[in-house]
């Protein structure tokens, strides 16, 4: 495949099936940046028309390929075999296809993807737009399924970034709870390592009020945070009614309030309410 000349490509050892045929890993500037995986179907397993071809896939395979850690594409090559001369590769994204949103008949086994890009025999450079554009874009947008709109990612970062189209609205409640936990445990850290007050207060300040966007959300850490902020900041009394709904959080939850470890942060949270209670800072 033409890859191979542009990028480190590691085909998958004969006899085992592991859902891909190639690991991929493009090259900027002689070094290994980032991964991918390539799928493979050719000959009939292909339709072409209108400069588009299009392959079914196994519901089970894109679940599959859905739950990777990379980007993942598949390669479609609609000629007979032997190949007689260097043929057009049409490329599907799949990442990207399937956190759209996945087009298929309820209770179907397989569903049928179009492809998005073409490598064209007499045009080596749609390899290196693939390779520097296409694998990025669906680095970042992959991204997405953990609440985090991502900027490409390159080697080396450039004063402007940009973001790729992602379908945030189908993500609103992982991205609702990226910024939830992302602010609420960055202050529980700074509390952790003394750097609530100083030169990050301003910055403890923003990530208080963020958590304070979500209301009485019923997750321990949000009470917490917001508690040990205006202990920071000697309001003790609110301090203490907040450390109070964390505690009540944990103990009321029936998963965890009999663990050990949870337990033991009772204790903890029970300790910073007691000095807050005595209008002692933290």
């Amino acid at each position: 495949m033409r890859l191979s000349a542009e990028c480190l490509v590691r085909p998958v050892a004969a006899d085992t099936d592991v859902g891909v045929d190639l690991y991929c890993e493009t090259v900027v500037d002689g070094k290994p940046f980032l991964h991918f995986w390539v799928q493979v179907r050719s000959g009939e397993q292909c339709r072409l028309s209108g400069g588009i071809a299009r392959c079914s896939f196994e519901i089970k395979h894109l679940e599959y390929w859905y739950r990777q850690p990379v980007p993942v594409f598949a390669a479609l090559v609609p000629v007979e075999w032997p190949v007689k001369e260097q043929p057009n590769v049409y490329l599907i994204d799949v990442t990207s296809q399937l956190l759209d949103g996945l087009q298929a008949q309820p209770g179907a086994d397989s569903a049928t993807l179009a492809s998005d890009f073409v490598l064209q025999a007499d045009v080596p450079e749609n390899v290196r737009l693939f390779l520097t554009q296409l694998v990025p874009a669906s680095a970042a947008r992959l991204q997405c399924r953990n609440g985090i709109v991502a900027s490409i990612p390159t080697l080396t970062p450039g004063y402007v970034t940009t973001s790729p189209l992602i379908p945030v609205a189908k993500f609103k409640d992982s991205i609702s709870g990226q910024i939830r936990k992302t602010a609420a445990f960055s202050i529980i850290f700074l509390n952790k390592l003394g750097q609530m007050g100083g030169p990050n207060a301003d910055f403890r300040k923003m990530l208080a009020s963020a958590v304070a966007l979500f209301g009485d959300d019923p997750h321990w850490e949000n009470f917490m945070a917001r508690a040990l902020s205006f202990h920071a900041d000697s309001s003790f009394a609110e301090a203490v009614g907040l450390y109070e709904k964390a505690i009540q959080s944990i103990q009321g939850d029936p998963n965890v309030a009999g663990l050990e470890l949870w337990q033991r942060q009772v204790k903890e949270i029970e300790g910073f309410k007691d000095l807050a209670d005595q209008k002692k800072l933290l």
